[in-house]
This record gives C-alpha cells, structure tokens and sequence, in this order.
C-alpha cells in the first residue's frame, strides 16, 4: 500500500513541474480599442474615423491619434485588420507608455507590436523598449501593403537596472506608422500542467482516495 501511494504522490509531484507559461505585463489600451472622450471626430471616407490628439492610457503629441480604416472590403487603407477596428498612428511623435512593472535582474522582458502597411503609403514604424535610457528595438520582417506584421524586441533585466522603468515606444520617421496589438510579457512564470497532466492528476487523486477508503473499510 505505501508503495502505491508513493507512486500516486509522484505523479502528482510530476504534473505540478509541466511546464511554465510567461507573465503577461499589464498594458493599458493595448489595441487602441479604447476611444478619447471626444471618440474620432474626423472622417477619412464610408466608415473611415480618426482623431488627432490624446489616446487613453498613452502619451503622445501632434500629429498621431487613434484609426479606424474603412471596412476591408474597401481597402483603400488596409487589406486586413490587426486585433479589432481601431489602431494607432503617428507622423513623427513618439506614442509612449510606461508600463507598472519595474526592471528585475535576469528576467527577460519581451515585446510583440503588429505594425501595419498603408495600401497608399511606404512602409514606416518602428517600436521598442526603453529602459534606463537605452532602446531595444523590435525586429521584424515588414507587411506587404495593406497588411501587418509582428515585431518583437526582448531584454533581460541587468543588474545596473534593477529597479529602473520600463517604457513602449512606438515611433515614426517621416511617412506615417501605424501600430496595433502590443503585447508585453516576463519571464516570471508559474507551472501550467498540461491537459493529459491533469488526467493523471486526476488518477492520482483517485488512487488516493481508493487507499483512503480500504484503510477506513479494514
């Protein structure tokens, strides 16, 4: 019997080490979806909106704002959607935000941004990760026109930055960007078991209750 409980132990010991799912980082208004007060008061075309000015839970300045392309069925600014109607852009100003997470040693810091290609315009936008004066931009392999692509940049935490802020930029040089889905996260995780490991999660618990039930039945 003591064998047999050793063995259900095991396995649940086993299934807790699965494996590791990492820390998303919170970032407000990731996708844009939410509007300024004043919602996107100029129109670009049937169903087209923009605004110029303040995006929530961003800083930026000038000429940027938050887009809704007209429907993809139009296309004349984009072929295809990244997450949701609305996107950011920018013409020069940096849209930036800095993130409640501070810089820890040895954790690695990873960004994903989709950017987007006008169907009218070149390509242009960059993004990246900002930290004790440092950039590490994202890399990627740019979208055909009218669609988007993901960029990503990583850092892992140093130890003359412990402590320091973390800040997303999204950037612009001339032609203007457009950005869309950003996405942070840490290496900070947590053991996620697999679905078969909650199966024998399951049959240990089964064997234990089993041993339990024969020991009160003797």
């Amino acid at each position: 019997m003591k064998t047999k409980h050793i063995a259900a132990c095991a396995m649940l010991v086993a299934a807790f080490s699965a494996h590791a799912v990492a820390a998303v980082v919170t970032v407000v208004n990731p996708s844009f979806e939410t509007l300024p007060s004043g919602g996107l008061p100029f129109t670009c075309g049937t169903g087209c909106a923009y605004s110029i000015g303040a995006i929530p839970g961003w800083n930026n300045s000038g000429s940027s704002g938050q887009f809704q392309p007209d429907p993809p069925a139009i296309v004349t600014y984009f072929s295809t959607l990244s997450d949701g109607p609305t996107s950011a852009y920018t013409n020069g100003p940096t849209i930036s935000q800095t993130v409640a997470d501070t810089v820890q040693q040895g954790v690695i810091y990873t960004l994903l941004v989709d950017l987007g290609a006008r169907n009218d315009l070149s390509f242009d936008g960059t993004a990246d990760l900002l930290i004790n004066g440092t950039r590490y931009v994202a890399t990627g392999v740019a979208p055909t026109r009218g669609n988007w692509a993901t960029f990503t940049a990583t850092y892992t935490g140093l130890a003359s930055d412990v402590g320091d802020s973390i800040t997303i930029e999204l950037n612009a040089t001339g032609a203007e960007g457009n950005f869309d889905n950003v996405r942070l996260s840490n290496s900070l995780a947590s053991p996620v078991p697999e679905p078969a490991t909650l199966g024998l999660i399951g049959f240990s618990l089964v064997l234990l209750g089993a041993s339990a039930r024969r020991r009160i039945a003797s």
